[in-house]
């Protein structure tokens, strides 16, 4: 029988919060996984949002190709999935309640959907979600191969980090206590798994900003949570609300940025910065990347520069399926036996901005932002104009990405976009633009999300 594969990706989770010289959690469960298998350090996601980002996972396909968010995502769309089940594979998920989940999973064997749209209901790992993601590892004899696909969503704003972890023995920030606090459950996760007939994967969709003195700038003023209160009701009252909302906020995040800058350098000030904006620094696009289990040898830390869209053809080489779709993306397993791979640019594009969704500047529900990462250097501009927010940062010299080299390194720009153009060449984007209906369901999303 085929082996068994679980995928765990944990929301927001960042690669350097998993091992290296800024990690501060405890994670004895993550670090046995990490020393026991094969570690990629260079894992780059295709976005810094959720649904853009897994879109390209399960399908492997970058979103320049298919223009898939977390917005326009459908229960039709093929992903890997549906090769597994062609293949007698039973499909199993433990997966969020949000429009995108429901949708990615709608055609599996077996679902158990948490409440997470509902923030009221929503319950973490250490309230009662933990006890059921063990109950249902638990349950059901299967004679098939089965994989399950699972994603956490404790690590998000404001942090709220069970009372357990709230020491400095857990981790110096709220974010790193809280990935102690999931590596206890990985830990329980692992503990059911027989891993001489099963594939473990371990990844994240994006990375995060953590505000280095832990003070959340975005949180909702009285005045915010006034307004949305009082438009709910009326669909051209909660427009004018969201707006409201948006500006209000927007001064009030001004103000106390301006505060911060007294004493913070800006390096430190972009970790007040919010995802889906005009930047796609590494703390929001370079992710974990395990794979450990059956077939996989230990001690394997690959520095190589590898994509999302990678993950699926690299599981189906391991447990021997064939793939006969076109993707972008291609197996790693040669990397994971220790042998060279030629690299291929990592495509990245920024989130879906309910700003410019609700303003209708982005109606055709595209990125914004567009670029390509390599080992070496960061480009990045903007989708309409290749001309402007133009960035390009030498990662090898400058790892924190603070220079700006575009108005420098010319030729590396030039070279850079010609690479992108050749990318993008097959894009095959749907330009029309979303109706009023579309737009209306996009803004629902991310308002229940926690962009607003």
């Amino acid at each position: 029988m085929k082996p068994n594969v679980v995928f765990l990706t944990i929301d927001s989770l960042r690669s350097d919060k998993c091992l290296g010289k800024t990690k501060s959690s405890k994670t004895p469960n993550l670090d046995k996984l990490i020393e026991g298998g094969a570690y990629f350090s260079q894992a780059i996601s295709s976005s810094d949002q959720t649904g853009t980002s897994l879109a390209s996972v399960f399908t492997g396909n970058s979103p320049y190709r298919t223009g898939l968010t977390q917005i326009n995502f459908s229960p039709s769309t093929k992903t890997f999935m549906d090769v597994l089940k062609n293949n007698k594979y039973e499909t199993y998920s433990f997966v969020p309640d949000t429009p995108f989940f429901i949708d990615l999973v709608s055609k599996n064997s077996k679902s158990l959907h948490y409440s997470f749209e509902n923030k009221e209901l929503w319950k973490s790992l250490n309230d009662g979600l933990g006890d059921q993601l063990i109950e249902f590892m638990n349950k059901d004899e299967f004679k098939n191969p089965r994989f399950t696909y699972i994603h956490l969503m404790d690590i998000r704003h404001p942090f709220l980090v069970p009372k357990k972890f709230q020491t400095n023995e857990f981790g110096e920030t709220k974010y790193d206590q809280l990935v102690s606090s999931i590596d206890i459950w990985i830990g329980r996760v692992i503990e059911k798994i027989n891993f001489d007939n099963t594939l473990l994967i371990i990844s994240s969709d994006h990375g995060e900003y953590i505000p280095v003195t832990e003070e959340n700038i975005s949180e909702s003023t009285k005045m915010e949570k006034a307004i949305r209160k009082g438009t709910k009701s009326n669909p051209f009252l909660e427009k004018i609300g969201l707006k409201a909302v948006l500006n209000l906020r927007f001064i009030s995040q001004t103000y106390k940025k301006e505060i911060l800058k007294r004493t913070l350098t800006p390096f430190e000030m972009r970790s007040f910065n919010t995802r889906a904006g005009i930047e796609l620094y590494d703390e929001l696009i370079k992710v974990p990347l395990i794979f450990y289990g059956k077939n996989i040898n230990s001690k394997i830390n690959v520095p190589d520069l590898v994509r999302h869209v990678d993950i699926f053809p690299t599981i189906l080489d391991i447990i021997e399926i064939e793939n006969n779709e076109q993707t972008d993306g291609r197996s790693l397993k040669l990397l994971i036996k220790k042998k060279k791979m030629t690299e291929i640019p990592a495509y990245i594009e920024v989130g879906i901005n309910l700003a410019q969704i609700i303003d209708k500047k982005n109606t055709r529900g595209l990125a914004k932002i567009i670029g390509l990462r390599t080992s070496e250097f960061k480009y990045i501009r903007s989708r309409e104009d290749p001309t402007k927010n133009v960035r390009l940062f030498d990662l090898l010299n400058d790892p924190e990405e603070k220079i700006n080299l575009a108005e420098i390194k010319i030729k590396v720009v030039e070279k850079m976009e010609n690479n992108l153009q050749e990318i993008i060449k097959n894009s095959k984007l749907n330009e029309s633009k979303m109706t009023d209906e579309e737009i209306q369901k996009a803004k629902d999303i991310l308002v229940n999300l926690g962009y607003l």
